[in-house]
């Protein structure tokens, strides 16, 4: 099945009558009906955007008959279909939709490189009921329809993938680049073949095939961001695929992309607290502040791979693998004052007495993220059945992603600050006795740390199916069944330096200074004698000062220790399961039944620190260190989900879905593993995260209704519903701790719990259309939009945080979400441009019933020690491309249009504890494509 230009046409719906039987084309653009009695059918194929197509065919017994379809466009104004890659992979998504059995949204290539899209997690981010949790300025987690991202599950070619950080199951996306990905389906629902894991929705991606017309393509990029002063950004990508031999039944295809994002981001992190003034009334303050200005220096490059051959026309076999890399790298400078005591105040001003100090730090960042997925199989129809059986190994590794070599400098002391409360978002500390924090002969070392981290997972699985056609009271059906296995093996180590400062005359800040600058930070708000940021260190000229004075400092063996042991864990989890599905057409009825069984068992081996015994240190055995005794411990579960889907075809291009399905979430396997681990440099808060390894899978009923129409020229809209209720929903804890283990700074420490129950809901709106049939210029526009609301409530279990007796959000349920697309396309050029916006969500449940009554303004749910919220997010982009000739595409694109701040609050707003900015970023670049018949 092709366009008028050649390209095969993806999901195509095709239907055999008098048989009543209809299938999809396939990724080649080809379909099959096995097993016909001889005789004359009409087939008819139609795709969404073009013409139907209608033809006869006489079927021989014991023969194959051919048929080679051409779809044409709609109308004459619609041939930019098959010229503009964008509105190509419009019509794909919109024809893969209409023909899967569950409720699924696609963005195909053409649609994904049609916006600057960094990362692949940027580009599912413009789906519907779709939000993001964003990092330095790119999506990082997806989470969908409202649920956090551990319940939404991520396969590459229908195989599950380890994160990078190991420690968790949500994929973190910006490892994965977005150029080489030929298509996402996200998958709202659960059928019985498919994996379990995606309560709130299934990532899909799908590497691309050789097709029959070869493929030559190059790609290349170039950009500029304004901030601080002045960072470049550039890219390039390209993609050879071909088919060779007689019959070209073997395809081969390479792909391969580079992209450096060099920026510099601007941050501020108050640290928010509650104080008492001299005449006992309760206030909100900022005990402290870092102002966090940052240097990076972001790398990923990939590569995929597709191979194929077709031994016979009803057996192929066929290999597929992605590997991506992640270099996320980085300097960060903080200067940061604290307050002293609180002495007095009166509206946004705070008066504290003179035990204020200054501290300035410097770490930089050397992670290694890198993911890959390898697949092997093969498809054989056998008369009316079809077995399909496969071999995948998956792995993910993150080295160096928790520990960041960092120093830190003591700087002036004995300092009396008044704070400027009056922009809650840029809170103001001003030295009152004429200290200038900014200087920097008066800093001197005192800390200087290091170390290594290395956390790996590698699954290995196997799955088979078969499915067998056949006649039920004339109806078609298709009974299936299938098992899959894998395997996951995950470690984590962490080996830390913590050198402090014994000698006599440390090393001042100035003696390390390097040419690093920040003249633009914050617009200038904290300023001191009209500079706007501190002399900045050289991370090179440190450890050369550290090295010469290396007598001076000695490491705290026993903290380092204490961290090995209590970072340790192997872990080796089997997930083993089953299935039995049918389907059966009646007329314009889909109906789909099965049940699924999930098992899974999880061994693994982590330390218990005893602070009550003893034993030689892991740093240094001449050393004595608290006790620490090997921990083995077992998990299993066994749980039957049923699944029913009902589709409804009541107007020739109108449907209504009716869903229901049962899915399980596993825990986070750093939240099960009882180990301990500490970063200092994670924001808003560092923290301190303990495994529970009390820990159960949540289980959630999944409701859907869905109806959609599709209509000419290439449109579509949908209206639905969803309603999960969660069991055993998986709730962060977080607690913070001021002056943790005596560093003086406040830490977050983290563990999960089981909660009794959990309620969300929501509606979800599309709107996609081409508006062809306007007159002149204005055919070329069109609209995608979407919309979700999604509302949510929680049980807290007996006791929790004080006993709680609220009932907030999940955390994660983002109640408004939206995407709006304003498209162009005419002739040579191709433009777009988005809206996404992403509601405030809970970020973690931090608020203790014990500090005051919930609806106390200061110490309440809304006050400075509320529960922890991301901001709202609502980002501008545009995309612009003209073909100069033929294969070639000048483009250009704006990102982050809006300078949209990312950041943290706690209870409101007006209490953040993390808020950076990174300016809009412009680009440039040159496409090349060449496609032709060989």
């Amino acid at each position: 099945m092709r366009d008028t230009a050649g390209a095969v046409l993806v999901s195509a719906k095709v239907v055999l009558e008098p048989s009543q039987r209809q299938v999809a084309t396939d990724n080649h653009g080809e379909f099959r009906f096995p097993n016909l009695a001889p005789g004359t059918y009409t087939l008819t194929a139609s795709y969404v955007g073009f013409k139907q197509f209608i033809t006869t065919v006489s079927v021989v017994s014991n023969q194959t008959q051919n048929v080679a379809a051409m779809l044409e466009v709609a109308s004459d104004s619609d041939t930019v279909i098959v010229t503009a890659p964008r509105l190509r992979g419009d019509a794909e998504a919109i024809n893969i939709e209409r023909m899967s059995a569950e409720i699924v949204q696609v963005a195909p290539a053409g649609v994904i490189t049609s916006l600057p899209n960094t990362n692949i997690a940027d580009a599912i981010g413009r789906l519907p009921s779709v939000s993001l949790e964003r990092d330095e300025g790119e999506g990082k987690y997806v989470q969908i329809r409202g649920t956090e991202p551990r319940l939404s599950n991520l396969t590459i070619n229908g195989v599950n993938v380890p994160s990078v950080e190991v420690t968790v199951r949500n994929v973190k996306m910006d490892a994965i680049p977005s150029n080489g990905i030929d298509r996402i389906e996200v998958y709202k629902t659960l059928a019985a073949d498919q994996d379990a894991d995606g309560v709130g929705g299934t990532v899909n991606l799908v590497t691309p095939t050789a097709q029959d017309k070869p493929t030559y393509s190059l790609n290349g990029t170039a950009g500029y961001n304004p901030l601080q002063n002045g960072f470049w950004r550039g890219g390039f990508d390209g993609t050879f695929g071909k088919r060779f031999g007689p019959g070209k039944k073997f395809g081969f295809l390479l792909g391969g992309n580079w992209d450096r994002t060099n920026r510099g981001i601007d941050d501020l992190e108050p640290s928010q607290g509650i104080g008492v003034l001299p005449n006992g009334t309760n206030i909100a303050y900022v005990s402290s502040e870092d102002l966090r200005s940052y240097e990076y220096y972001r790398t990923r490059y990939g590569f995929v791979t597709g191979i194929d051959y077709k031994v016979s026309p009803n057996t192929s076999v066929y290999f597929k693998g992605l590997y991506a890399d992640f270099h996320d790298f980085g300097e960060t400078r903080v200067y940061t004052p604290n307050a002293g005591n609180i002495v007095g105040g009166s509206g946004s001003q705070v008066i504290f007495d003179n035990t204020g100090s200054w501290q300035y730090r410097h770490y930089i960042r050397r992670p290694d993220q890198q993911i890959f997925s390898l697949l092997a199989g093969a498809s054989q129809e056998i008369s009316k059945d079809v077995l399909t059986y496969d071999f995948a190994v998956s792995r993910g590794h993150n080295i160096g992603g928790q520990v960041f070599p960092s120093t830190y400098f003591s700087g002036p002391s004995n300092v009396t600050f008044t704070e400027d409360l009056s922009n809650p978002n840029r809170p103001k500390f001003s030295a009152t006795d004429g200290t200038n924090g900014f200087d920097a002969t008066q800093y001197t070392v005192n800390e200087s740390d290091g170390g290594s981290y290395h956390a790996t997972q590698l699954n290995i699985q196997g799955t088979a199916s078969y499915a067998h056609n056949y006649n039920a009271g004339g109806h078609p059906s298709t009974f299936s069944f299938g098992v899959k296995i894998r395997n996951s093996y995950s470690t984590q180590r962490e080996n830390d330096n913590h050198l402090s400062y014994t000698g006599a005359t440390p090393f001042t800040l100035a003696s390390v200074v390097g040419s690093y600058t920040n003249p633009t930070y914050y617009n200038n708000s904290f300023a001191i004698n009209g500079k706007a940021y501190g002399p900045a260190s050289s991370y090179g000229g440190i450890q050369h000062a550290v090295a010469a004075n290396a007598g001076d400092f000695t490491e705290d063996v026993v903290g380092d220790s204490v961290t090995y042991a209590q970072a340790f864990f192997n872990a080796d989890e089997r997930i083993t399961a089953g299935y039995l599905q049918d389907v059966i057409f009646i007329g314009n009825l889909r109906l789909e039944g099965g049940l699924r069984f999930d098992a899974g068992s999880t061994h693994f081996l982590a330390n218990t620190v005893n602070n009550a015994a003893t034993g030689p240190c892991f740093k240094d055995p001449t050393q004595v260190c608290p006790g620490v005794t090997p921990t083995r411990q077992d998990a299993s579960y066994f749980n039957p989900l049923p699944s029913a889907a009902l589709q409804w075809q009541f107007q020739k291009d109108s449907n209504l879905r009716f869903v229901y399905s049962r899915g399980s979430a596993r825990p986070n396997i750093g939240d099960l593993v009882p180990a301990t681990v500490v970063d200092p440099n994670q924001t808003p808060y560092p923290t301190v995260s303990t495994g529970n390894p009390n820990l159960v899978p949540t289980l959630s009923d999944n409701f859907d209704i869905l109806a959609e129409h599709y209509f000419q020229p290439l449109g579509i809209v949908q209206a639905g519903y969803f309603f999960k209720e969660l069991h055993n929903p998986i709730y962060p804890v977080a607690n913070l701790v001021n002056n943790y283990n005596g560093t003086g700074r406040t830490y977050q420490e983290t563990l999960s719990i089981n909660g009794p129950n959990a309620r969300l809901q929501g509606i979800e709106l599309q709107w996609q259309q081409r508006f062809s049939f306007l007159p002149g210029m204005l055919n070329g526009l069109g609209v995608n939009a979407n919309y979700s609301y999604a509302t949510s409530h929680v049980t807290f279990p007996s006791g929790f945080d004080g006993d709680r007796g609220d009932h907030p959000a999940l955390d994660r349920t983002s109640p408004n979400n939206y995407n709006f697309n304003l498209t162009y396309d005419k002739s040579r050029f191709s433009g777009r441009f988005a809206i996404s916006h992403n509601d405030a969500s809970i970020a973690a449940y931090q608020w203790n019933a014990g500090t005051g009554a919930a609806n106390d303004p200061i110490l309440g749910l809304k006050g400075p020690t509320g529960d922890n919220y991301f901001y709202a997010h609502t980002q501008f982009d545009v995309q612009g491309s003209y073909r100069v000739h033929k294969g070639w595409q000048v483009v250009a694109s704006g990102l982050n249009l809006s300078n949209e701040v990312f950041g943290f609050y706690n209870g409101s707003t007006i209490y953040p504890v993390q808020r950076e900015y990174y300016r809009p970023t412009v680009s440039f670049g040159m496409r090349w494509t060449l496609a032709s018949e060989q």
